[in-house]
């Protein structure tokens, strides 16, 4: 391995284990679904399902083993020895997955389980950022302020892309972005084992994506991939805070912007969540009640196919990555993050135009007698000619 290794460029051999990993996944996934058909071990619909039809579930099981797999292939490329630590924190996270998929278990045992198989990550210094670069004015930071932002940043966003992961074809795609993303980054710093990682990654969902958008032998990722999708962004999110210097300027990102950038490629998931938090403390519901409020499940609610839903929540992701990480060549992280929080509210603002909640009808009245009446007479027209324009080009299955 190491000899044929030695013999091929890191892109040649990246576009092998795409396939290694693409292939692992597309043969070992229909036997999974035959085999929880027939152990009757399927996802059962209930008020908050998208879905109506029991269907397999527990796909993260096949992302662990061709996880594993390449990883065994690319640990050449591994200077640091952290593929053990991954592997360890991975075992962790399949086996509170499948408990999890099977017999469903407290949110006490779940973060638990998660904070160990995130030790396991944080005894590799690879993964060590300590430096906030000028960001709020902030240089260097001590190592148990590292460890403590480090445990916070992997567990939001484990759980906030397992949040997302609510209609066919979402997560997957939107997982597919953020890991080319990473690729790309890493690929032009040269940190190869972290670019091959992200490569590894994105087989495994292209091959779960072909079954997660069938009729007829549909797959859901289940708590368990989930979490392992999640575990692997958290991974090279940290990895990617950790660059220093020299690195940030060679793939054109100012250090005080890092923070901005990091929060761009995580776009959809990090904003939805926060999002629905906010609606549900405003709601006294409870911040982490179960609901249909994330943005998927408004435009599913409103008649629109999935595939459609999954893509134009894609394309968002995209396009707010993009202007964020074109922006930050030239605008400090103050006029940035008023750039993030513009291009947020823009980008939710299309969005959720045909959100007609009752309860949000309410809370927007409340705010008309703050907005002065030449401004919301304004808004009130454009928002008439966007909802009317997407209904008509766009959207024409929508309620």
């Amino acid at each position: 391995m190491e000899l044929l290794i030695n013999k091929l460029n890191v892109e040649s051999f990246s576009i092998i284990l795409l396939g290694i990993s693409f292939l692992i996944s597309y043969f070992m996934i229909p036997k999974l679904i035959g085999v929880i058909r027939f152990k009757k071990l399927m996802d059962d619909p209930n008020v908050r399902s998208s879905h109506i039809n029991k269907t397999p579930t527990l796909a993260g099981l096949v992302f662990f083993v061709s996880m594993i797999i390449c990883l065994f292939i690319i640990r050449y490329f591994d200077s640091m020895d952290i593929s053990l630590n991954i592997i360890v924190g991975l075992t962790i996270l399949l086996i509170i997955g499948l408990k999890d998929d099977l017999v469903v278990i407290s949110v006490k045992a779940k973060v638990t389980s998660q904070l160990f198989a995130i030790t396991f990550i944080l005894l590799n210094q690879d993964v060590h950022f300590n430096n906030f670069h000028g960001f709020l004015g902030i240089t260097e930071i001590p190592l148990i302020l590292t460890i403590s932002l480090s445990y916070l940043y992997m567990m939001f966003i484990i759980n906030a892309y397992n949040l997302i992961d609510g209609i066919d074809g979402l997560a997957a795609m939107l997982g597919i972005i953020i890991f080319s993303i990473f690729a790309l980054l890493f690929y032009k710093i040269e940190l190869n084992f972290y670019f091959l990682l992200s490569i590894t990654s994105i087989g495994f969902l292209v091959a779960f994506l072909r079954y997660n958008l069938s009729k007829n032998n549909k797959i859901f990722m289940g708590d368990t991939g989930s979490m392992i999708v999640g575990f692997l962004i958290g991974i090279l999110t940290l990895r990617f805070l950790a660059l220093d210097i020299a690195q940030l300027e060679s793939i054109n990102v100012l250090p005080q912007n890092i923070f901005v950038v990091t929060l761009s490629v995580l776009f959809f998931p990090a904003i939805d969540v926060i999002r629905v938090i906010i609606i549900r403390l405003i709601n006294n519901t409870g911040a982490f009640s179960p609901d249909r409020r994330h943005l998927h499940h408004v435009f599913i609610d409103k008649g629109l196919p999935h595939i459609r839903a999954s893509l134009t929540i894609s394309a968002s992701s995209i396009f707010a990555f993009s202007i964020i990480y074109l922006a930050n060549t030239f605008l400090s992280y103050k006029w940035l993050m008023v750039l993030f929080l513009f291009n947020t509210f823009i980008t939710y603002y299309l969005l959720i135009l045909l959100d007609t909640d009752p309860i949000m009808r309410v809370h927007r009245k409340k705010v008309k007698s703050f907005i002065p009446k030449g401004i919301y007479k304004l808004e009130f027209r454009i928002r008439k000619g966007v909802i009317i324009f997407l209904k008509k080009v766009f959207y024409k299955d929508l309620l």
